[in-house]
This record gives structure tokens, C-alpha cells and sequence, in this order.
């Protein structure tokens, strides 16, 4: 199994764990429904750029996840 495959199933088990955890109103997607009202643009902006990095669609040059990261010497 390769190390990107084992932190995508300690992430999902995390969430996982959280969220059987969680107290009332603070599911992530509760928090997620607080930053849509709070802050719109931003909170889609965010998700859609995350997704759109996720399924490899972006140019480089639009791609902000992967700046940040290729700025630390991570490819």
C-alpha cells in the first residue's frame, strides 16, 4: 500500500471518528453550513478549487493547493 493510499484512509477514518464523536450541531458539514452563511464566496471558492485540485483538472497556473505545496519543494 503506498503512503498516499494510507493517508487517505487514516483522513477518512478521522473524519469517520469525529464524527460519531461530535457533539450536536458540530458535524463538519454543520460547521461547513455556518461558513456558507457567514462567508459564501469564499467557502464555495474553497471547496470547488479543493475538488477541482482532487480530480487533477486545473492548469498549474490555476491550481492554489499545488502552489502552495511545489513552494515547499513537494511535488
Amino acid at each position: 500500500m503506498r503512503e498516499a493510499e494510507r493517508a487517505w484512509i487514516a483522513l477518512g477514518c478521522g473524519v469517520i471518528a469525529y464524527e460519531i464523536v461530535a457533539n450536536d450541531g458540530e458535524l463538519l458539514s454543520h460547521q461547513v453550513d455556518r461558513w456558507l452563511e457567514k462567508h459564501p464566496v469564499l467557502t464555495t471558492s474553497a471547496i470547488v478549487l479543493t475538488a477541482l485540485h482532487l480530480l487533477n483538472v486545473l492548469p498549474a497556473r490555476l491550481d492554489p493547493w499545488g502552489w502552495a505545496f511545489s513552494a515547499r519543494g513537494v511535488s
